[in-house]
């Protein structure tokens, strides 16, 4: 089996907010072979960039396109494809958006493996991987007190054991915070889980501040309080936080991650398939977190790609995973996939890989020439 091409499928909605909200501009690879068997993978990037990652020609040595660098080589060979990435982009890699790029190809290498060998990719991961897992329902913040309460009933009585709220208002009003907060914590009720998303917006004296004014809504973590690479300052944080730490989302490098989890002591690392290397790059991640005690659990918010490869990475490693509850179109129709959300739990597809195909009709609606 080999290669034939690398394609980058660019959807893009007609109007897109500068909200934080991926899934209105989402890039997504797609690995041809001479066998008729594709493979599927997300980019969590900016799009643009990670498309000319994709498609550049070759050039001078270490600077070709992941397209160009791939062809003819077997997709089976996933280790010397990566390695192969790695080498033929060392000018301008191998971290930031090169990364983004080579981690949406390892998802497509893996959604090509499983096909082959006739197995959802978690149990190429671990054999004993299950078919089910928790999730929570991620949610962009509404504005006010009211849609919040609103929002926060909705999902429980569609069967959300755990909901996230983030961005959006949150960080910039400490009463805010914590009125919308408290209302999110009485609409749920005490025994449902809930996180915040800060949205990096704080420094770690303000972020111990507002731990202990969220204190008593028994909050289950408090996400990206500090910007990324703010190491000292998420080491002092959760020396005296009284509420668990989640993090990493916004890393690449792994080099950041072992900075995050052994310099920081986040308690969840939250790394991004389609951001930090894919689903071989997660693996090292959740080997780093489990050597220092913390969870290791998928930021995924983007197309069912993505999701599909985040809640089968998550399934072989024992944890929850992220159900992006976005309204866009490709967010929830650009993918079909059998994945269905069960009572609190996600109910993973038994079709080999990721089990995803797209929906060509949503991808000549919203792809980008």
């Amino acid at each position: 089996m080999k290669i034939t091409r690398i394609e980058a499928v660019h959807v893009r909605l007609p109007q897109v907010l500068e909200v934080a909200d991926g899934t209105q501009d989402c890039l997504l690879v797609r690995i041809h072979t001479d066998d008729g068997i594709s493979g599927l993978g997300e980019a969590v990037s900016c799009s643009y960039v990670a498309r000319a990652v994709i498609e550049a020609p070759r050039s001078a040595p270490f600077r070709h396109g992941l397209d160009a660098i791939a062809n003819g080589m077997d997709p089976l060979d996933h280790a010397a494809v990566l390695r192969a990435l790695e080498s033929g982009t060392a000018w301008y890699g191998p971290e930031g958006v090169v990364r983004h790029a080579i981690g949406a190809v390892d998802m497509a290498l893996w959604d090509i493996r499983g096909k082959v060998e006739g197995v959802p990719v978690r149990k190429l991961l671990d054999s004993g991987a299950e078919d089910s897992l928790p999730c929570y329902a991620s949610v962009y913040c509404p504005d006010s007190v009211d849609e919040v309460a609103a929002a926060a009933r909705q999902y429980r009585e569609q069967g959300y054991r755990a909901v996230k709220f983030g961005w959006g208002p949150i960080g910039a009003d400490a009463r805010l915070d914590e009125e919308l907060v408290a209302a999110a914590r009485e609409a749920l009720g005490p025994d449902a889980l809930l996180m915040i998303d800060v949205g990096r917006v704080w420094d770690v004296d303000t972020a111990l501040e507002r731990v202990e004014r969220l204190r008593p809504y028994d909050l289950h973590w408090l996400e990206e309080p500090l910007q990324p690479r703010d190491f000292a300052g998420y080491a002092k944080l959760t020396s005296c936080s009284s509420i668990a730490i989640a993090a990493g989302e916004a890393l690449t490098a792994m080099a950041d991650f072992e900075r995050l989890i052994s310099q920081g002591h986040i308690d969840v690392v939250q790394p991004d398939l389609g951001h930090a290397g894919g689903i071989t790059g997660g693996q090292k991640i959740a080997a780093l977190a489990r050597q220092s005690g913390a969870r290791a659990l998928p930021h995924a918010f983007g197309t069912g790609v993505v999701l599909a490869a985040s809640a089968n990475w998550a399934a072989a490693n024992s944890s929850p995973t992220e159900h992006t509850r976005s309204t866009s179109p490709l967010a929830q129709d650009l993918v079909q996939h059998a994945i269905r959300f069960e009572n609190g739990l996600l109910q993973l597809s038994q079709d080999a890989g990721l089990g995803v195909e797209l929906d060509e009709e949503v991808v000549s609606r919203y792809r980008l020439s």
